[in-house]
């Protein structure tokens, strides 16, 4: 018998259906349960899961609307699920999305329809902030077409946190609205200077933009093809969609429309890739092809009969645009009717949402211009922490010569308060340059009224100049330091816009090799006089979609479509000028050598990273998804350093190769330690040198030392005018290089390449970024995708290429430029001049004036007799 006895309740069998009716009930009322906050909750980065702090469930106020702290997951990874109402990201802008120091702010321009916003529409911040910020005495607050609609407290230091304002009825209007975020910022412990450098709030935007409610997001037609929402990281995808396999100028056809879309859209940054239909609501399909050749798109019907027609979002599918017709002639009538719509009529919105956009490119100037901070979207501010910053952005012509030929002039008006300490001043940045700076000298304060602060042209670069305007406030208060009670009731600074730029005359060429240039207004390519080209060696899905993206990029800095013609090839004429995009090793090395690139030494430095990532098993999957689903959001790292959202690249098939000095291996010796050790084993037995060996080694050291300084000299010069051959670093993940070999603008060369075709569509989708886009200058740019950062070389060597008619204002202006960017030879003409002036003096004054006692050394015939008839006279 067993030790062990069950003993049976004999109430148990009238318990176990209330037990199964318990279970079933719990069952049903956690189905119940709401899910929302658990799908908000779920966010997985590129590394690992972030932590996130999700708003209260109850509404609220206009003014405030304050968060319930919840548990953060940054511990538990998790699938991503989709939001629970729609939501609408903002498009990427030309900042950083990071409020800095103790005052800042962003702003966008967003486009909505007629339907959504007659609906109620809430906005989403999704923010994470440095831990140096005081909760207390920080705050940001978001305005919408000027209208306040929400202000909360700084407080996320360790996970991102989401806050929602509600956006009052009447406030959103049918086209572009303007939405303002502003942040005051207050450190925790420290009053000094250096400690604003420490406050920061980022932005996610994965978890910020408009929130509408479901329904409401599609665009139903062409005419509101500017609402068509970006995805997470705030670009654009347009899927090209094909039938079968096109040929070069079904594929020209194809790049057209796409720069055409981008135009007609207004998108800020677009990028191009194929594959099948997009299945999330962000970006645009589009298919472009005859009738027979659509047929075989699977899930497409084009039997409308018309050559253009728009076919909205549905639950499964991005919006569709649809180019065809029976033959080409159809495809480009179909093509023509995309255009965009100029005029009064043009464009719509709220007038601060119209004013965004236009300041989105900066102010335009072409020289001899004065125009008020005011126009620049600067506005009148009073100050009253350590550390003021403001800015504007000025856009140059893309011919325009930077050179110190003249200046522009920057009139503050403003002032400043008494008791500020030694070392108060304004300092002006011109693209992260230091250009200028003025103290504040007086203690008791003083007004400015608009002195002006001469900056060089040699700082400014065609296209989009950023200036920052900062102002450095000590005082004696900060030392005295109480967090616990700051008082910012006394103002420190006072800036107006009424303060004025004034810019003189420019001069307008092209000069080449420069970046700036091509990135600004895609030059030389809209002036050649035949169809530029596109060339791509390797024509694979990467690759193309890399060259179509940066057709793109151009079209919307040169606001037009550029015609180009494709190829595999450049031709041997050189006939116009050429863009070429390719991996490393499908480039010829001469081109390379061209642009100053070593490219031995590039193939080395890429060589681990010269094979694609190899496919993992579902990838294709990925794959088809793109750029609508490239992310999951951003993780706390990448927010923390302010990386782009779009810069983010595929995993490494192998380890990055590195350059490094090879040793030979141990029990060999190579052939230069065999001489020293000879020569050493030489010296170490031939006899003492006698007094004539000894002043002949020591006349033959001084010769060779002769020798050395005078090619040491020689080279010194050739690099001034020589370009040094570039250093690429192992982590680059794009090379932009550009190069002439000719006389002419069709013999400029802009090369894009990456170790495989993979990186190269990533890296150049991180290009794309308008923030990164704009730095691009310079001979040669080498950017990292993993973190946004971009290197630029300057050329020594510059031609200088005519843009417009002849003019003699114009080739002083020229001729002064090229003098500017070459002291050397500026130096050189001066001394000649100065020699010429010399001879030619001597010349005319040789024969004028009396002649010196040297030349009356000869006594004339009578000066005998005369000294004699004076010598009776004195007797």
């Amino acid at each position: 018998m067993s030790p062990f006895r069950i003993h049976r309740d004999p109430g148990a069998s009238a318990r176990r259906p209330l037990r199964r009716a318990l279970a079933a009930l719990m069952a049903t009322s956690l189905g119940l349960l709401p899910i929302t906050a658990a799908q908000a909750q779920s966010f997985l980065g590129r590394s690992a899961p972030k932590g996130l702090v999700l708003p209260s469930e109850r509404p609220a106020s206009p003014e405030i609307r304050q968060t319930r702290p919840a548990r953060p997951v940054a511990d538990v990874p998790v699938v991503q699920a989709s939001a629970p109402i729609p939501q609408r990201p903002l498009p990427s802008v030309a900042e950083n999305l990071r409020l800095i120091g103790e005052e800042s702010s962003l702003q966008w321009s967003v486009y909505l329809t007629e339907a959504q916003v007659r609906e109620r529409v809430r906005f989403r911040i999704g923010y994470l902030a440095a831990i140096s910020v005081m909760p207390e005495s920080s705050f940001i607050t978001t305005s919408v077409n000027d209208t306040v609609i929400g202000r909360a407290q700084i407080n996320a230091p360790g996970a991102v946190k989401i806050i929602e304002f509600d956006i009052p009825e009447g406030v959103l209007k049918p086209g572009y609205n303007a939405i303002h975020l502003s942040g005051v910022q207050r450190h925790r412990v420290d009053c000094s200077l250096q400690a604003t450098f420490e406050l920061w709030t980022q932005i996610d935007p994965s978890w910020t933009g408009l929130i509408l409610p479901p329904g409401t997001g599609s665009v139903a037609s062409l005419r509101d093809l500017a609402a068509i929402p970006p995805n997470e990281q705030g670009i654009v995808p347009i899927r090209i969609v094909l039938g079968g396999r096109p040929n070069p100028a079904s594929f020209e056809r194809i790049i057209r429309a796409a720069q055409q879309l981008a135009l007609v859209g207004r998108f800020s940054q677009a990028v191009v890739e194929f594959g099948p239909f997009i299945p999330g609501p962000a970006g645009l399909n589009l298919v472009v092809g005859t009738a027979e050749e659509l047929r075989a798109v699977p899930g497409l019907d084009a039997s409308g009969g018309t050559a253009l027609s728009f076919q909205p979002a549905t639950e499964s599918r991005a919006a569709t645009l649809v180019v065809t017709g029976q033959s080409s002639d159809d495809l480009d009538a179909g093509l023509a009717s995309l255009k965009r719509r100029d005029g009064s009529d043009g464009l719509v919105g709220s007038p601060q949402g119209l004013r965004v956009l236009a300041l989105a490119r900066g102010v335009p100037v072409r020289g001899g211009e004065t125009i008020g901070l005011d126009t620049l979207g600067v506005q009148n501010r009073e100050f009253s922490g350590r550390l003021f910053r403001s800015g504007f952005d000025l856009t140059l012509p893309a011919d325009f010569v930077p050179a110190d030929y003249a200046k522009i002039g920057l009139a503050i008006a403003g002032g400043y308060a008494p008791g500020l300490e030694v070392g108060a001043q304004i300092v002006v940045d011109i693209n992260g340059r230091n250009a200028a700076s003025i103290p504040l000298p007086k203690a008791a304060g003083d007004r400015l009224r608009g002195e002006p602060i001469a900056l060089g042209l040699d700082l400014w670069r065609p296209g989009r100049n950023h200036v920052d305007i900062t102002a450095l406030l000590p005082s004696e208060a900060d030392r005295t330091c109480d967090t616990a009670n700051p008082s910012d009731d006394h103002k420190r600074f006072l800036f107006l816009n009424s303060s004025t730029v004034k810019v003189p005359q420019l001069a307008r060429a092209l000069r080449v090799p420069d970046l700036a240039a091509t990135a600004t207004g895609a030059l030389p390519y809209t002036l050649a006089d035949k169809r530029p080209r596109l060339v791509v060696p390797t024509p694979d899905r990467d690759t193309m979609a890399a060259a179509a993206t940066i057709a793109v990029r151009l079209a919307i800095a040169a606001d037009r479509v550029i015609d180009f013609a494709l190829s595999a090839e450049r031709p041997v004429d050189r006939d116009a000028p050429a863009i070429i995009v390719a991996p490393a090793r499908a480039l010829d090395p001469a081109l390379l050598r061209n642009i100053g690139i070593d490219p031995d030494r590039l193939r080395k430095i890429w060589q681990g990273r010269a094979e694609a990532p190899p496919a993992s098993p579902g990838s294709e999957g990925e794959r088809a998804t793109g750029l609508a689903a490239a992310t999951d959001g951003m993780s706390l790292d990448r927010l923390r350093n302010n990386v782009p959202p779009a810069c983010t690249l595929p995993a490494a098939s192998a380890r990055v190769a590195a350059l490094s000095s090879e040793r030979p291996r141990s029990g060999y010796r190579t052939r230069n330690d065999a001489v020293e050790i000879a020569t050493a084993w030489d010296a170490a037995l031939r006899p003492t040198p006698s007094l004539t060996d000894q002043i002949s080694n020591a006349a033959g050291e001084i010769g060779t030392a002769a020798q050395s300084a005078f090619e040491g000299a020689v080279g010194w010069a050739k690099g001034q005018i020589k370009d040094p051959p570039i250093e690429v670093h192992s982590r680059a993940s794009l090379v932009v290089g550009q190069g002439v070999d000719g006389e002419s603008l069709n013999s400029v060369v802009t090369v894009f390449t990456a170790p495989n075709a993979a990186l190269l569509q990533a890296s150049v989708a991180c290009l794309s970024t308008p923030a990164l886009w704009g730095k691009l200058q310079g001979r040669v740019a080498v950017l990292d995708a993993n973190d946004g950062t971009i290197s630029t070389y300057d050329a020594n060597r510059t031609r200088l290429l005519e843009t417009e008619p002849r003019g003699f204002g114009n080739l002083r202006l020229v001729f002064a430029g090229w003098l500017s960017m070459n002291p050397s030879i500026y130096v050189l003409v001066l001394f000649a001049a100065a020699i010429a002036l010399g001879l030619s003096t001597n010349a005319v004054l040789r024969d004028v004036g009396r002649a010196n006692a040297a030349g009356r050394a000869a006594p004339r015939p009578d000066a005998a007799g005369d000294d004699a008839d004076k010598k009776d006279m004195r007797s």
